[in-house]
């Protein structure tokens, strides 16, 4: 895990502002008030974090390329938000983000804390279906929200996460996205991202809630060949080029603080047209896993909690809170491929 240090970002700002070009070792310790060795070690750990940094022995240190990573050096100083990510805890490698989220939580860790890592090796979605989660082409975040919620109201917040998500790929991306309940978000029909949330609770409120996210950011065509549960994309097979993960991810915690703080104020309800109008499902005729039982009946909408509103074939109207959706109407069929 890597946190971000104060002296490490100003040896990096300096470094910045001269970019291509050379930047003395002796004015950097100059205007540091440090010593030139101090000067060395901190080029040798930007460097080590994968900075392309040359150096020559009468001109100095020269910045070339920095890397696309998501390491704090890159995403600390840019935040814009009150309290989300102002604990950011990055890895190159770790299990599962929701998992390391849940015991820093379970330790004292504050409210906002954002865990991210390059690369999972047991990443995680709902009813513990794998995540694939290769080194440097996705996002792989959680985030530690410690405010109370009723406990019917904690699976709002992930449903909150899928909406502000939505709102990225379209303002910042001109991508248009919808939202398949409970925890999808589709393009084109496709997967993008995949959300989970676990929580602590006492016997009516919630303790905390982690809600975990794996986005495809940057996988290509033949990252994404494998018999998924349901066909999946990523970002930049809908653009046609890479994107940057580090605006991503820090447009992406920007917009979620705006829309949790929106909801922790007026509730679900209020963000009820928004998400209506995102939704993949919305109209149409659905397959539901809902515990043991299947269900099948017709989208009508979802309740102001969260649940969604199915009539049946009998004309009777049913909520169901908790589902999982097997198959849209005209859609894949995703009770017949592995999971994902």
């Amino acid at each position: 895990m890597s946190r971000v240090d104060r002296t490490h970002l100003q040896v990096l700002r300096l470094l910045k502002e001269k970019q291509g070009n050379f930047v003395s070792g002796t004015s950097v310790a100059s205007r540091l008030r440090m010593s030139r060795t101090s000067v060395w070690k901190h080029i040798q750990n930007l460097r080590a974090l994968g900075y392309d940094i040359i150096s020559h022995p009468k001109e100095g240190y020269n910045l070339r390329e920095i890397p696309d990573l998501l390491i704090p050096e890159e995403i600390v100083p840019h935040l814009e938000t009150a309290w989300l990510a102002r604990t950011y805890c990055h890895y190159r490698q770790i299990g599962s983000t929701n998992d390391e989220a849940l015991l820093l939580a379970a330790q004292g860790a504050e409210h906002g804390t954002v865990v991210v890592a390059e690369e999972q090796t047991k990443g995680r979605g709902r009813l513990q279906r794998s995540w694939f989660s290769p080194a440097r082409y996705g996002i792989y975040l959680s985030l530690i929200l410690r405010s109370p919620l009723p406990i019917l109201e904690a699976p709002q917040s992930a449903m909150v996460t899928a909406l502000a998500l939505v709102k990225v790929l379209h303002e910042n991306y001109g991508i248009e996205a919808s939202i398949k309940w409970p925890n999808d978000v589709l393009v084109a029909g496709k997967k993008l991202a995949g959300i989970l949330a676990d929580m602590q609770s006492d016997q009516d409120y919630t303790r905390f809630i982690v809600i975990g996210m794996g986005i495809n950011a940057n996988h290509r065509e033949r990252d994404l060949r494998e018999p998924f549960r349901y066909p999946a994309t990523s970002l930049a097979m809908e653009l046609g080029t890479p994107v940057k993960r580090q605006d991503l991810l820090l447009h992406f915690i920007h917009r979620f603080e705006t829309e949790y703080e929106h909801f922790l104020k007026n509730g679900f309800g209020a963000m009820l047209p928004e998400f209506e109008k995102a939704s993949a499902i919305l109209g149409k005729q659905l397959r539901i896993q809902s515990g043991r039982e299947e269900i099948s009946g017709r989208a009508l909408g979802f309740t102001p909690e969260g649940a969604l509103r199915l009539l049946k074939g009998d004309g009777n109207e049913e909520v169901i809170w908790v589902g999982d959706v097997l198959r849209v109407e005209g859609s894949y069929d995703t009770s017949l491929s592995l999971q994902r």
